[in-house]
C-alpha cells in the first residue's frame, strides 16, 4: 500500500487502523497545541501573510498564493514569496528561485511548486527554503522595497509572525477523518483554526461543492473555484480542448490528492486509460521511475499532467507532455480586498 491508498483508506476516512493510532494522534494534538501557544515569531521588516492549510496537502494553496500575489500587485503593492522548496535540493539552502528579471533555478533545485511560483509571477521574486526566517532575511536584504512577504505553506511555521493568516481547504477532502496526524488527515487540531484571520474554501471544477465535512467557522469563509482553462506544451504553446477529444490519453500526477486532477479531466468532458499516481512532490528524476509511463504511451496517446508536474516532467525530452492549466477565482474577491485593507495597507 503506498502513501496515498493510505491516506484515502486510513486518513481521509476512519479505520480500525486510525482507531488504533488515536492515542499517538492525541499525542500530537497536544504537542501542537503547546508549540503554536508557546512560539512567537520574527518580526519582519515587512508585511508578511501566511497561506496555509490544516490538513496534510492538496488544499490548493500555492494556486491561490499565484491569485493572492496578483491581487497585491493590482492594488500597488511589491510583493515577493517565500516556499519551503519541497522535493528541490535548495530546501535546506535558502536560495533565490527567481528574481524580478529571470527565473535563476531550475526545478531539480527549487521544487515543483516554487518553480511554478516563479513561472506564474514573472517580476515577483520567489525564494526557496525551510529555514524561513533566513529564507525571507535572504529575500529582503536583495529586494528591501518589497511592501509583502507570501509565505506558502506558512500556517505551521511559527517562527515568523504575520500580519495575516489565511487557511485553505479543499471543497472535497475537508478535514479527512477530523483526526490529528497519524491518526487522521490533520496536521494540528481544530482548536489552530483560533489563529486564522479567514478560511478559504477551494472549489476544484467537477469536485463535490461545499460540504458538510469541514470546520463551522468555514460558513464565513471566502469561497474559491480553481477551473480548468487550456492545455500547455513544455515550451509554453497554448493547446485546446477540441484537439483532445479523440485521442487515447494518460494522466500522471504527483500531487497529495490525485482525484482533484481525475475530477477536473473528467468535468472536461475527457476520458482516459490510465492515470499513474506518484507521491506528493516526486522528483522524477530516474528514467526507471517512468518505464511504465513509457510503456503505455502509444505513438498517438497524450501524456497529460498536472501544471505543477510539467517542469519535470520536461527533463524527459520524449514524454512530450501537455499540462491541464487552471485557473483560480474567487467569488469573495471584494472581502478578500477589504481584509487586506485593513491588514496590510
Amino acid at each position: 500500500m503506498d502513501l496515498q491508498e493510505l491516506a484515502q483508506k486510513h486518513l481521509h476516512k476512519r479505520s480500525l487502523l486510525s482507531d488504533l493510532l488515536l492515542p499517538l494522534g492525541g499525542l500530537n494534538s497536544a504537542v501542537q497545541s503547546l508549540r503554536r501557544n508557546r512560539m512567537k515569531g520574527w518580526q519582519a521588516p515587512c508585511k508578511v501573510i501566511s497561506v496555509g492549510n490544516l490538513g496534510s496537502g492538496g488544499s490548493g494553496k500555492t494556486p491561490f498564493c499565484i491569485y493572492l500575489a496578483t491581487l497585491l500587485q493590482e492594488m500597488g503593492l511589491k510583493v515577493g514569496l517565500s516556499h519551503r522548496g519541497c522535493g528541490g535540493s535548495r530546501e535546506n539552502v535558502p536560495s533565490l528561485v527567481s528574481n524580478r528579471r529571470e527565473i535563476v533555478l531550475g526545478v531539480e533545485d527549487s521544487g515543483d511548486e516554487a518553480q511554478l511560483l516563479a513561472q506564474k509571477l514573472p517580476g515577483m521574486p520567489v525564494v526557496v527554503g525551510k529555514r524561513r526566517v533566513s529564507a525571507v532575511s535572504l529575500l529582503l536584504s536583495e529586494f528591501p522595497d518589497l511592501d509583502v512577504v507570501i509565505l506558502d505553506d506558512g500556517f505551521q511555521h511559527l517562527k515568523i509572525a504575520r500580519d495575516l493568516d489565511l487557511v485553505c481547504f479543499d471543497a472535497k477532502l475537508g478535514l479527512g477523518n477530523g483526526r490529528v496526524i497519524p491518526s487522521g488527515w490533520l496536521r494540528e487540531p481544530l482548536a489552530a483554526l483560533k489563529s486564522a484571520d479567514a478560511l478559504v474554501l477551494i472549489q476544484k471544477e467537477g469536485g463535490t461543492t461545499f460540504g458538510s465535512n469541514l470546520p463551522a467557522t468555514a460558513r464565513n469563509a471566502l469561497k474559491c473555484e480553481f477551473k480548468a482553462v487550456d492545455f500547455v506544451d513544455t515550451q509554453g504553446n497554448t493547446v485546446f480542448l477540441d484537439l483532445l477529444k479523440d485521442r487515447e490519453l494518460v494522466l500522471l500526477s504527483s500531487i497529495a490528492v490525485p482525484e482533484s486532477f481525475e475530477d477536473s479531466v473528467r468535468a472536461l468532458g475527457l476520458a482516459w486509460k490510465r492515470h499513474f499516481r506518484f507521491a506528493d512532490h516526486h522528483a522524477f528524476s530516474r528514467r526507471e521511475d517512468l518505464e511504465k509511463v513509457f510503456q503505455a504511451l502509444g505513438a498517438e496517446t497524450v501524456l497529460l499532467c498536472t501544471e505543477k508536474d510539467l517542469s519535470k516532467l520536461a527533463l524527459h525530452e520524449c514524454l512530450n507532455p501537455l499540462a491541464l492549466r487552471m485557473k483560480l477565482e474567487c467569488a469573495d474577491e471584494g472581502r478578500l480586498k477589504r481584509l487586506i485593507q485593513d491588514r496590510i495597507l
